[in-house]
């Protein structure tokens, strides 16, 4: 039987994403997989589709439909990769403008909830989501999944636990807040 716990987690988890997707976007982007992927060409400018997919979980032909739809939509752009194979991809200026919109409409949605705790409370939950997300993190790929609508600053300032998992490296001690 599932506790109170794991219910008020998952409340949560609905909420936050909801919210994610619920955002006005332009219409390529109006389902999580155009979102992810862009998000992924910004934080990895200039990799490749196979790198990508990886860090949006598809597989390689939804990956290339993906991108093809955010080509169109002026929002990325494709260059010459390493090899006459490949290709690079990089975010056009409408696309980094847009994902900087939706970064701060998460980044404001994500303060307006965390801000209903003070700073004991805050300590608390960063100590939580630190061993969780430190105990659950699979593999590089899965971290790169895990991590894909971060803004990775802080994190990486601080020490993501999910990096440090993937990494071997012990779990990281919360922030000073």
């Amino acid at each position: 039987m599932t506790q109170r716990t794991e219910n008020l987690l998952g409340v949560l988890a609905v909420l936050v994403t909801d919210e994610m997707y619920g955002l006005d976007t332009v219409p390529a982007l109006a389902g999580p997989t155009a979102r992810a992927m862009l998000n992924a060409i910004g934080q990895y400018p200039d990799a490749s589709i196979e790198l990508l997919r990886d860090a949006v979980d598809l597989s390689h032909p939804a990956a290339v439909r993906a991108v093809a739809g955010l080509v169109d939509a002026g929002l990325a752009e494709k260059r010459s990769g390493v090899d006459k194979r490949s290709v690079a991809l990089a975010l056009t200026g409408a696309g980094r403008r847009e994902v900087k919109r939706l970064q701060d409409a998460r980044e404001n949605m994500l303060s307006r909830i965390v801000g209903h705790l003070d700073n004991d409370e805050r300590v608390v939950l960063e100590d939580l989501l630190i061993k969780m997300l430190w105990h659950e993190t699979r593999d590089p790929a899965h971290a790169m999944q895990l991590c894909r609508f971060c803004d990775d600053k802080p994190c990486l300032k601080a020490g993501c636990p999910v990096e440090c998992s993937e990494e071997g490296l012990p779990m990281p001690p919360r922030s000073v807040s």
